[in-house]
């Protein structure tokens, strides 16, 4: 059995480490920009970072069930290899929340 979800666990705990990495920047953000929990509005470029922190972690338990249900009734290495481009396209999404509005026009 465990040979059967190995791919699915490793994508898992990629994507614990993403969020985590997300939540990260949200703390750098509040120290920068000296934002007290549990306020979440002040200077612009904080109030990106939180949004797309907050975005991310909304999509996080359905991505985490889709990868799951579609790795042990379908198959686990296209789940898997599914999974990873997601993580990616999350990271690059996050990456362009962050930037100012001007920049990603």
């Amino acid at each position: 059995m465990r040979n059967q979800i190995d791919l699915l666990a490793t994508v898992t705990v990629l994507g614990v480490l993403e969020q985590a990495y997300f939540a990260l920047q949200v703390i750098y953000a509040r120290r920068k920009y000296k934002i007290s929990p549990p306020n979440t509005t002040g200077h612009p470029e904080f109030e990106r970072i939180f949004r797309a922190q907050a975005n991310c972690s909304e999509y996080f338990p359905i991505f985490i069930s889709l990868l799951w249900v579609a790795g042990i009734f379908f198959h686990q290495g296209m789940a898997a290899a599914c999974g990873l481009l997601y993580l990616y396209t999350r990271f690059k999404y996050f990456q362009g929340y962050t930037v100012a509005t001007q920049g990603r026009l």
